[in-house]
């Protein structure tokens, strides 16, 4: 199968992950994509991933945006440890010989994604999924150029172009709205809502 990543936080997950995973299934035509939520937080990003909700309580989330070819994997959850990106897909690729990984970054991931442990690895022996973070679509192919340099567009990097939706909703506004009790209803589906007042999250 060919199976792109969609990792992150997920704390909480939001209608913007949505709208990227559906995008990625249908204009690459992926089999799958697994929604995998950071056992605790990235080891690339540690300050700003310090404090997070509990694993379980983030996988309960994600699960809510399962289905139709969006499953959830419980990759990192079930190793119990920090792992940096490249770590888990050689983990995944030794546990899955058969199936093909791509792994989706958006873009304002740019600029730093050569700060990440062993980037050149991540990009050489994987396949990188770029997907737009705002409007200017057209120098998107220019910045990546930029990032990784040209050789490395057409056999290992694939750009989602053309008729997008583009999200800038960030799970960070999501947990301030959350503490000044304000809405998030459009930001959200409605179980996921539920599920951050019910547990009484981001107070």
């Amino acid at each position: 199968m060919n199976i792109a990543i969609l990792g992150g936080a997920f704390d909480p997950p939001h209608i913007g992950h949505l709208f990227v995973a559906s995008q990625v299934k249908e204009l690459l035509s992926m089999d799958e994509v697994w929604l995998m939520p950071c056992y605790s937080y990235f080891p690339e990003f540690p300050v700003k991933f310090s404090h997070i909700t509990s694993p379980h309580m983030r996988a309960d989330m994600v699960s809510l945006l399962s289905g139709q070819g969006l499953r959830i994997s419980r990759f990192e959850f079930d190793h119990n440890k920090k792992s940096r990106t490249i770590d888990t897909m050689r983990l995944l690729k030794k546990q899955y010989p058969n199936d093909t990984f791509s792994f989706i970054i958006g873009s304002d991931t740019l600029p730093t994604f050569r700060l990440w442990n062993e980037w050149n690895s991540l990009v050489h022996d994987y396949n990188l999924i770029v997907f737009p973070r705002d409007t200017d679509l057209q120098t998107l192919e220019e910045r990546v150029k930029l990032s990784f340099g040209i050789d490395l567009i057409s056999s290992n990097i694939s750009i989602i172009k053309g008729d997008v939706i583009v999200s800038n909703i960030a799970s960070t506004h999501i947990r301030k709205r959350v503490r000044h009790n304000l809405s998030i209803r459009s930001m959200v589906l409605p179980e996921i809502e539920k599920y951050i007042f019910d547990h009484n999250l981001y107070k």
